[in-house]
């Protein structure tokens, strides 16, 4: 390398995919990850598995300095641990003021996943171990270092970092990172992911998306990139009557169940925050809603110490709605499941591959009368993908038992929480910049997307460069 020169290299799974987000910044004193996220993309445990061991094959734990994340989904921070399970890896780890009590859940979550995975990867003969465990989580938070967002702050001798608000979940930031190259200073813009600006009146628990200006280049999520995927506030509109619809049907005129899916982590607290507002207010509805995940309600208690101000009131008077039931125990939850009667349950996981939404799935599926409310995209191969498009099979196998294939199914599209695709052309083409960089999307999208964003910059007379990253992508700076 160079004197004075900074390399980027986007090694993680966002390269061509959406899932595994890491940067490698390195430079002439120090080298740094800009998160460290799972693969999620495999069909199988064992897919997944190797997708990542491989991933971290391409890191040298005791080379990292510093970690810096975005934000506190899995396929952002998942990994992480693993550095140091692994390796000697003693990195600072970079996190928005707040993120300490959420991180902990998600880490001592995913190790617990990773666990349960291998112990079903192996009963067919293998040995493969966890990426890390609940012992190292302990240990790693350690080495977290919370920093306020809105302020310059020095992370080393070169290197400084500014979050702003990304609008994607609570507490998620795109960062700002200023690069000391010799006499001159390089700011990279990290987006990490952004969020849905059709939905964010709605989720009121999520602080507003703030744009940057400009930067000498921008790593830029793309998720939703893909034409003709896009959703608006009369979509979310619809969909939001949808659910009233569905529940006054279901539950309240003929005293039956509805399932909602839903992942822990801002999906469970958004849904939850859209049935408040419908029901809270009107005494005589008298449907119990059950929130039925001991991740979930871990992390709405960390919501609760966490939020401040305006978000915070709302948060407790939505908590404190006579209707909501937290589920702790698993005997709680088997005697749940087995009760008849009316009653909206939020449970996780939100694609069904794993937690305590599929024994209610193993129970309601074949209820005809019950219905299983989708509020979000289902990944081919997961369990809630093969229920939304098979409802001509009389039977569904789930863990290898075939159940009768026969409640009512409802599929709902607005509730994403990423950015959508006119409003990331509209973002992108108003940063003054050299260089974008598209990630966390496939080829064929990313490379319309980039066709239509340089379309749509040469409109406004910039000459802002526009790359679809993939694995062999370097960046010099």
């Amino acid at each position: 390398m160079k004197k004075n020169s900074i390399s980027l290299e986007v090694i993680g799974g966002n390269a061509e995919s959406v899932t595994g987000s890491c940067t490698k910044i390195t430079t002439k004193e120090h080298v740094y990850l800009f998160e460290l996220g799972m693969m999620q993309d495999g069909h199988t445990p064992l897919e997944n598995y190797h997708l990542n061991s491989k991933m971290l094959q391409k890191i040298k734990p005791q080379e990292i300095d510093y970690i810096m994340i975005g934000h506190l989904h899995q396929d952002h921070i998942g990994l992480i641990p693993a550095l140091y399970e692994r390796g000697k890896c003693n990195a600072k780890i970079i996190v928005p003021r707040g993120s300490l009590s959420i991180l902990k859940e998600m880490w001592l979550d995913s190790s617990y996943i990773n666990q349960r995975d291998c112990e079903i990867i192996n009963l067919k003969g293998k040995n493969y171990e966890p990426f890390y465990t609940e012992k190292t989580v302990m240990q790693v938070l350690n080495y977290v270092e919370e920093i306020e967002s809105g302020e310059i702050i020095p992370i080393s001798d070169e290197l400084s970092i500014r979050y702003k608000n990304a609008g994607h979940i609570f507490l998620s930031r795109q960062a700002e990172v200023y690069v000391k190259c010799g006499s001159h200073t390089k700011k990279i813009l990290f987006t990490s992911d952004l969020g849905n600006l059709n939905t964010l009146e709605n989720r009121v628990f999520v602080e507003p998306f703030e744009p940057v200006t400009n930067c000498n280049i921008v790593i830029g999520e793309c998720t939703y990139s893909a034409r003709g995927r896009e959703i608006n506030k009369k979509t979310l509109k619809l969909d939001i009557e949808k659910i009233k619809t569905v529940v006054d049907q279901y539950c309240v005129d003929n005293n039956h169940r509805v399932l909602i899916p839903s992942f822990s982590l801002d999906r469970t607290p958004y849904i939850l925050w859209i049935l408040y507002n419908l029901y809270g207010k009107d005494d005589s509805f008298n449907v119990p809603i059950l929130i039925d995940s001991p991740l979930a309600n871990r992390l709405l208690d960390c919501y609760s110490s966490t939020l401040e101000g305006d978000a915070k009131e709302k948060f407790d008077d939505m908590m404190s709605w006579k209707n909501i039931k937290r589920i702790i125990t698993s005997e709680d939850s088997k005697a749940a499941i087995t009760e008849k009667g009316a009653r909206v349950i939020l449970s996780s996981s939100g694609m069904l591959t794993a937690g305590r939404s599929v024994k209610w799935v193993q129970n309601i599926l074949s209820c005809a009368e019950d219905i299983i409310l989708f509020i979000g995209y289902c990944a081919e191969g997961t369990l809630a993908h093969k229920i939304q498009h098979e409802k001509e099979q009389k039977t569904i196998n789930i863990n290898g038992k075939p159940y009768k294939n026969k409640c009512q199914i409802v599929s709902l599209g607005s509730f994403s929480s990423h950015m959508q695709r006119s409003d990331l052309i509209n973002y992108y083409k108003s940063i003054n910049c050299e260089k974008i960089y598209l990630v966390h999307s496939d080829k064929d999208s990313k490379i319309e997307f980039k066709h239509d964003l340089e379309e749509a910059i040469s409109n406004c007379s910039k000459s802002t460069k526009v790359t679809c990253v993939n694995k062999g992508t370097k960046i010099s700076l």
